[in-house]
This record gives C-alpha cells, sequence and structure tokens, in this order.
C-alpha cells in the first residue's frame, strides 16, 4: 500500500491580494497627486526636479522620456511623469506583498508595512514630485533581494536574475554605476571553489557578464536611435567624482530619524540565526549611508533626503527577501510607524514648501474638500 501524500491546502491564497494591495497604493498616491495638482504646487514641483537638469541622467531621461511619451499625448507632462511612477511604485508594492506573504508576514502586516513606508514624507515626495532620486530608491529596493537569493542559493538562475538587476545601476547614474564592477565580482568571489580555480572563476564571471552585456547592447542601440552618442553617456562619469566637500552629518541624521528600521536590520545581523546573510544585510545598510557620504563629498546633487528614502528602499527589500521571527517582525512595524511620525513632524527641515503647503487642504484636481 502506498502512502498517501499530505493534504497542502493551495498555497496562492497569501499572494492573491497582491494586486489589489499594489493598486490600493496606487490610489493613495494618484490622490496625492491630484491634490497637488488641484493646488498648483504639482507643476512647481516637477520644475524643481526637471530631469535634463539631473546630471548624469543620459539613460535615465531616455529611459522615462520613452515611457512618458506614450503617455504625454493624453495627459500633461507633469501629469506623464506622476502616472509613470505611480506605475512603477505601484508594481514595485505588489512585488513587495508577494514576497513579505512568502516569508510569513501575516496579510496585516505586509499591507502595515506597504503603508508606512508609502505614507513616510520623504518617499511621498520622491513619488509625487517625481524625482530622479526615485529611480535610486528603487534600485537600492531591488538590488537587496537579488544579493540575498544570490548569496542564499548561488545557483546559476540566481546568478542570472542578479546579473539583470545591474543595469539598473546604469539607469540610476554614476554614483551607483560605479559599483558595478564590484557586484560582478561578488559573484566569483563568494564561491570557495572559484576563488582558487581560475577557470571556475572565469566561468562564473562570465555568466554573470552575459546578461549585463546583452542589456547595456540594447541601451546602447536605443540611444543611439534617440541621437545620444556614447561620448555623451560616458561624460557625466568625469565630473560625478570631483571632490566637492560638504556636510553628510544633516543627511545622515534626518535618515536615522526617518528610517529606524535599519536597527531590525542591525539586530539581525547580530543575532545568531541559521538564516542571517551578512553581506545582504550589510549592503541594505551601508548603500544609502555610501549616498549619503558621497552626495557631501563629490555634490552629486541629491536632495538631502535621499539617503533616508534610499533606506526605507533597502529596508523593505531586505523584508521582502529574509524571513524573520515573529518578534522582530512587530518591531519592524513599531520602527517604521515611529519613522513615519519623524518624517512628518521633521517635514519643516527637509520638505520644500511648496510641495508641503500643496498637499492641505485636499484639492482634487480643482475640487476642494476640506
Amino acid at each position: 500500500m502506498t502512502a498517501a501524500a499530505p493534504f497542502r491546502p493551495y498555497e496562492g491564497y497569501r499572494t492573491k491580494l497582491a494586486l489589489p494591495a499594489g493598486l490600493l497604493l496606487a490610489v493613495f498616491l494618484l490622490l496625492a497627486g491630484g491634490n497637488l495638482a488641484g493646488s498648483g504646487a504639482l507643476s512647481s514641483t516637477i520644475a524643481a526636479h526637471a530631469l535634463p537638469n539631473w546630471e548624469g541622467g543620459s539613460l535615465f531621461r531616455l529611459t522615462m522620456q520613452s515611457f512618458a511619451g506614450w503617455i504625454e499625448p493624453l495627459v500633461s507632462r507633469p501629469a506623464a511623469l506622476i502616472l509613470v511612477w505611480v506605475a512603477l511604485a505601484t508594481l514595485m508594492a505588489a512585488m513587495s506583498y508577494r514576497m513579505l506573504r512568502a516569508n510569513d508576514w501575516p496579510a496585516w502586516q505586509a499591507i502595515c508595512v506597504l503603508g508606512l513606508i508609502a505614507g513616510q514624507g520623504t518617499m511621498l515626495l520622491a513619488i509625487t514630485a517625481a524625482t530622479p532620486e526615485f529611480l535610486l530608491v528603487v534600485t537600492a529596493g531591488v538590488l537587496i533581494p537579488a544579493c540575498r537569493r544570490l548569496e542564499a542559493v548561488g545557483d546559476v538562475q540566481a546568478i542570472i536574475n542578479f546579473s539583470l538587476t545591474l543595469p539598473l545601476l546604469l539607469l540610476a547614474g554614476p554614483p551607483l554605476a560605479v559599483l558595478l564592477p564590484f557586484f560582478v565580482l561578488v559573484v566569483p568571489l563568494r564561491e570557495e571553489e572559484a576563488r582558487h580555480n581560475a577557470k571556475i572563476f572565469a566561468a562564473m564571471l562570465l555568466v554573470a557578464e552575459i546578461p549585463l552585456l546583452i542589456i547595456l547592447a540594447g541601451v546602447t542601440a536605443m540611444a543611439a536611435r534617440a541621437g545620444i552618442d556614447l561620448q555623451t553617456m560616458i561624460a557625466p562619469f568625469g565630473v560625478a567624482f570631483k571632490r566637492n566637500d560638504g556636510a553628510a552629518l544633516p543627511s545622515l541624521m534626518l535618515m536615522a530619524a526617518c528610517a529606524p528600521a535599519l536597527l531590525a536590520l542591525v539586530i539581525h545581523l547580530f543575532v545568531p540565526d541559521r538564516r542571517r546573510k551578512i553581506f545582504t544585510t550589510l549592503l541594505a545598510l551601508l548603500l544609502p549611508i555610501y549616498l549619503g557620504i558621497g552626495n557631501a563629498t563629490f555634490g552629486w546633487g541629491f536632495s538631502h533626503w535621499l539617503p533616508a528614502t534610499a533606506m526605507l528602499g533597502t529596508v523593505l527589500g531586505w523584508l521582502s527577501a529574509t524571513r524573520v521571527r515573529s518578534g522582530l517582525r512587530v518591531l519592524t512595524l513599531l520602527l517604521l510607524l515611529a519613522g513615519l511620525l519623524a518624517s512628518w513632524a521633521l517635514a519643516g527641515n527637509w520638505a520644500e514648501p511648496e510641495w508641503l503647503s500643496g498637499l492641505m487642504p485636499m484639492r482634487l484636481f480643482g475640487f476642494q474638500l476640506g
């Protein structure tokens, strides 16, 4: 007699709310964007972050303008940019919800994570003002799950998935693109056998490079058709790393105040756990700090709230890819709530006055509600 297979309930129920969760976030962002449009603040905040004025954003402008061009015949350019950003945030929220549920987060806690991060002042500004910095936040957030899968599994599929995320570093501009050689070398260096065998090292390096090179070739062809030559794309790297001493402490202090959830990563880093992945956790912690210090040292021109928002992105990516204990989940929610309250309490120190005054009272596309 053969043993009957144990009954397992349908596992898809955990992630079936991913799309509604993403759409709920989209409604919230569209209401905020509509309120800014109704108050007249949308055009001024978009102008303050005009894409052509962002240093090093050639590939970024090319990609975003291509997407916005599909929508722009129907709506104004500022509204088109907002819609592109909201669509990107919706996609990221839906994917994050699925991953959170797959890592045993209860549905209400997963929704709370998304709501507490999306409602954080700096994150809301990055999306509703269509700031170029939002792509850095997305890139940092996407990179963490890819790194964790590479560190935890390390098979060919994990390497390819990791390599496919690396072109985002190029779209984000020189500050992150300069890290590409480091991330490519991580693939063979993480394997002990590859570190001692040159042939295996070269083979793993080739597997990591091929998807990246294919995407780079496609982007280069797209840029050539748009009239952007290679010299124009490389030029920003020459000016991005000229020393320009500034104060990094204000940005780092704002990050500590508005993104205290980084403490959850620190706790997980030092508490023994078989599921702990040190490289991924350190990357999630150090990447926003690198952006803050680099922005002050080289004068990249990023907003001083960027490290706080980037830390929220890496925290979300880390939570989405890491299975943590229930106690740490509750602590993380409390830390996210504290960061949300701190972001609005300190809004006068980091937010643009036009954007901040445009949030209240509610004027949805010309209709005042309060």
